[in-house]
């Protein structure tokens, strides 16, 4: 159904899941809405942490994320950049320890809002891992002639649903020396129903 309210056209859409009002564009007759993640953010739910270093061929950078015991999960895309050549690996369930020193504060997208995040993120964890990356991706070309001509970066390409109580280790490993490396976090809150 599609009504006129003030001068701007709104379609009604009655699913299971209640009522959305739609805006119609009155140019193209196509529906103006945002979608789910960018709700969240308007919603205060949506949050950014960054990580970036410096390196030389073969050094890390790491960071640690903490989920809550909680039924509010994180919808998080995991983004690793490299101004060079690098490699980009997740473990799920780690044994490295959270380090409250290098705590990271994720920024709220909506800095309106003073919701803050249920997890806890550092940079540069505790203690070590030993077993084997639940995901490893090579980017960027290899060296040549002890160069290496591009960078580039690794990312989820969608987000993943971090199980509650878990902790998760993102490592970014420099193949190349005065490499600019970031491990780029971006996600909403979201409670599951």
């Amino acid at each position: 159904m599609i009504f006129e309210i003030g001068g701007a056209r709104v379609s009604l859409y009655d699913g299971t899941q209640g009522a959305t009002f739609l805006k119609e564009d009155r140019a193209t007759g196509a529906a103006m809405t945002i979608d789910y993640a960018h709700h969240e953010i308007h919603g205060g739910s949506g949050f950014f942490a960054i990580y970036s270093a410096l390196k030389a061929d073969t050094q890390t950078i790491e960071v640690r994320i903490q989920t809550p015991d909680t039924t509010k999960w994180a919808h998080m895309m995991i983004i690793v950049e490299a101004a060079l050549a690098a490699t980009a690996q997740l473990w799920i369930d780690t044994t490295k320890t959270d380090a409250e020193a290098n705590r990271i504060t994720p920024m709220n997208r909506d800095h309106n809002s003073a919701t803050t995040s249920g997890l806890t993120i550092c940079h540069t964890p505790g203690g070590s891992e030993s077993a084997t990356a639940a995901l490893t991706e090579y980017f960027g070309s290899a060296a040549s002639g002890g160069r290496v001509a591009v960078g580039g970066e690794a990312n989820s390409r969608a987000e993943f649903i971090l199980e509650q109580n878990t902790a998760y280790l993102i490592r970014a490993t420099s193949r190349a020396d005065g490499n600019a490396l970031s491990i780029v976090m971006d996600w909403y809150e979201h409670t599951n129903a």
